[in-house]
């Protein structure tokens, strides 16, 4: 990740897999969202022009 966001503030949604150790243990998807003060997370869609594809589509 470029940088980690403050609490409340919008950005896109990187995860770390920690499970996985033989090879890509890092995602960048291109989901926006924001994390609050209790570590709960919000995820609020997709980056704008990215492609609508997996359980976000049904939202949409």
């Amino acid at each position: 990740p470029f940088d980690i966001r403050p609490a409340g503030v919008r950005g896109g949604i990187d995860i770390i897999d920690l499970a996985n150790r033989y090879s890509c243990a890092f995602i960048q998807t291109q989901d926006i969202g924001r994390v609050f003060d209790d570590g709960s997370f919000e995820i609020e869609g997709r980056i704008d022009r990215s492609d609508i594809r997996g359980c976000n589509l049904l939202v949409q």
